[in-house]
């Protein structure tokens, strides 16, 4: 049988919503927020005040150390620079993206004021990971105060990008997917992440990660 993008889909689902089953006073959630999995908010390019543009993968050179080395975009994160230039257009929007996209703006693009949002290293050079919500909250500190008035643009792979929608307003912004601009779908199995080589193993670390949000969202509307 060939594995899709369904068929990982399903089988994820079914797993996390029995493990979130629990026979409490919260248990319906799993039921009300499924249908919610799936639709990322859009809204029209022109309305956005900034961009939001999170990597993919990377390429990693032979012989380099994967913890010590940001690696080259590869052509996922090319494809996410087309994507921030086409939501972009003529605007002169900050964009704030990860290295691996940033990269690939200056140099295909000549876009130098893009701000590179590049992960932590260890006193010993060792990369510490950049999550999601790592991305959004550095974005949010380094715009302040104006951050709950900022409309984010956000731009991330096809799979990936509901959850960077939803992480990124989590994060304190009006955050959409701009319409009409395709993200891009198509796995790069040469990846040097391995878990972004194919929809096997990124996509059940991505749906829990999309009920994780989903429930936490619900339990602080409760708690209100």
């Amino acid at each position: 049988m060939k594995i899709t993008r369904t068929v990982v889909a399903g089988a994820a689902l079914a797993l996390l919503a029995a493990a979130s089953w629990q026979p409490t006073a919260t248990a319906e959630v799993p039921e009300q927020v499924s249908a919610e999995l799936w639709a990322v908010p859009t809204a029209p390019a022109e309305t956005f005040s900034l961009i939001i543009a999170y990597s993919f993968g990377n390429r990693l050179p032979e012989g380099v150390d994967p913890a010590r080395t940001v690696g080259e975009p590869g052509p996922v994160n090319e494809a996410l620079a087309d994507a921030v230039m086409a939501a972009r257009g003529d605007r002169d929007i900050p964009v704030y993206a990860q290295t691996e996209i940033a990269e690939v703006l200056r140099a295909r693009y000549g876009l130098a004021d893009v701000v590179a949002i590049a992960p932590d290293r260890t006193p010993d050079g060792t990369l510490v990971y950049l999550s999601t919500d790592g991305v959004a909250a550095r974005v949010a500190g380094l715009r302040g105060a104006v951050a709950p008035t900022d409309v984010a643009g956000v731009v991330a792979f096809h799979d990936h990008l509901w959850r960077a929608t939803r992480t990124t307003a989590a994060n304190g912004f009006r955050a959409y997917a701009p319409q009409g601009v395709a993200m891009p779908d198509r796995y790069d199995p040469q990846s040097g992440q391995p878990w972004t080589t194919s929809p096997v193993l990124y996509l059940p670390t991505d749906y829990a990660g999309r009920l994780r949000l989903l429930l936490n969202g619900a339990a602080a509307q409760g708690g209100h």
